[in-house]
């Protein structure tokens, strides 16, 4: 057995835990959070916990909007998880409340590398977001804690966070909200055990095994107990000063990123290591952290970070792997975000011959569209993503890392070379974004080439922070 229900006992009600203080208290942090006057259903994150628990019976309490509850079953504790299933069931059904459910298996959803816990983490976000969707919900409430706040803090702490991991748990992030992170989870046991309302006790919550499992059962006991009595409300004073700092952080660099890029097709983000050279250190790690929050990637640990600074100031060419599915390549004076599966997806491009009989037509190449038409034209010109072509009944495609003459790639970084093509006819030859282009021999008309990207990874999750 890993998990048991908890059963509710009667007591006589403090005022810190009445109906009308906490109907006040509710209320407050609805109009703070914005949600409150909504007219949109609200959706409830419901594991079958404690604090989820509290959280459902507040809302059914004292909201009277719709809510309808999501649970998801992991699919990991086996008999435990099916009964935390049926029982968020039956207490929906008790408080004539509609539900969403699922079971999504996580060990045969990982990916490559992923753990446990990022993968259910991941799964998770993604069904309460689409059952947001589906339901037409403002948003989705999660049952975070101040306890968890401050496990979150120490957690970010001890990998060597800056001021975007130090903040604890936000109370607003993206479509989440967290109405609970006033309350502690000793409050909210108090809470549900005077009004009758019972919960399931999850004991793989005692697991050793996971780091921030160790954090809450042995490293903040330690702390309260050897050093401060009040370690918690310590910890989430710290965090609290880290938002003002995050904020003026978060400020520079909403100046800084769109300045600082160079938009260069099949990258996520692309800048100027010489531009990258000018920023003192800290600067340098306060962009690299907002380059992260603005394309959906995992903020660094500070050596990770320190890292990638050196690298920077002591080298031209280098190759970083951000996580998984991002990689940091330098070459040519260029610093470029890559997501490996359009590399991945490169090793497919392979020569190809496209007519261009007719007076207009596109093909596709790899992740690139080109579309052409027929025009009166007095000379060929070779632009960024268009070009006027001499006259031509057919145009090869071939990526330009199969190409013999070097002096045409002498200006593309290695990453580049399998994923940008070039373009040529029995007259001309061209290469988008790079530019540069030739022609030879008399011109008869013309043909117009517009070149696009297409977005391969754009219904890629992206990481939700916890």
């Amino acid at each position: 057995m890993t998990s048991k229900e908890k059963a509710p006992s009667q007591k006589s009600i403090p005022y810190s835990h009445s109906l009308e203080r906490l109907r006040t208290f509710f209320y407050k942090i609805g109009v703070r959070q914005g949600w409150w006057n909504t007219d949109l259903p609200l959706l409830l994150a419901v594991s079958g916990g404690s604090d989820s628990m509290a959280l459902l019976w507040m809302f059914r309490t004292f909201w009277k909007g719709r809510i309808v509850v999501a649970h998801l079953n992991h699919g990991i504790r086996g008999e435990c998880a099916d009964k935390d299933q049926a029982f968020v069931k039956a207490m929906a059904a008790r408080l004539n409340t509609p539900i969403v459910t699922e079971i999504l298996p996580v060990p045969s959803r990982l990916l490559q590398g992923e753990s446990l816990e990022d993968g259910a983490r991941r799964i998770r976000y993604a069904f309460l977001e689409q059952t947001m969707q589906a339901e037409g919900a403002w948003g989705v409430a999660v049952a975070h804690t101040s306890d968890d706040s401050a496990e979150t803090f120490l957690f970010n702490l001890l990998r060597g966070s800056g001021p975007r991991g130090l903040i604890g748990i936000s109370e607003r992030r993206g479509p989440f909200f967290r109405p609970l992170l006033s309350f502690s989870k000793v409050f909210l046991k108090e809470l549900l055990q005077y009004y009758g309302i019972p919960w399931r006790e999850d004991l793989s919550n005692l697991d050793s095994r996971y780091t921030r499992n160790r954090i809450r059962n042995r490293l903040l006991p330690l702390l309260r107990q050897e050093f401060n009595p009040q370690v918690k409300e310590a910890l989430l004073g710290v965090a609290e000063e880290m938002v003002h700092l995050r904020g003026r952080e978060e400020s520079a660099q909403e100046a800084l990123i769109p300045l600082l890029r160079r938009k260069i097709p099949c990258t996520a983000y692309a800048c100027s290591l010489e531009t990258l050279r000018t920023l003192e250190e800290s600067s340098r790690a306060h962009f690299f952290r907002g380059v992260a929050a603005h394309i959906g990637l995992r903020t660094l640990s500070r050596d990770r970070t320190r890292i990638l600074c050196r690298l920077v100031a002591e080298s031209s060419r280098w190759c970083f792997q951000w996580q998984k599915e991002m990689f940091l390549f330098c070459s040519f004076h260029l610093v470029a975000w890559v997501d490996p599966d359009i590399l991945v997806q490169s090793t497919k491009n392979a020569p190809a011959v496209h007519s261009t009989y007719g007076s207009s037509g596109d093909f596709e190449w790899g992740s690139w569209r080109f579309s052409w038409n027929r025009q009166c034209a007095t000379e060929s010109i070779y632009g960024t993503m268009g070009a006027i072509f001499p006259e031509s009944e057919s145009l090869e495609i071939l990526p330009l890392s199969l190409c013999g003459k070097i002096d045409l790639k002498r200006n593309v970084p290695e990453w580049a070379l399998p994923l940008f093509p070039l373009v040529r006819s029995d007259r001309a030859y061209w290469i988008p974004y790079w530019g540069g282009g030739r022609s030879c021999g008399k011109k008869s008309g013309a043909l117009r080439l517009t070149a696009t990207v297409l977005d391969r990874t754009s219904q890629k999750e992206k990481v939700t922070d916890r």
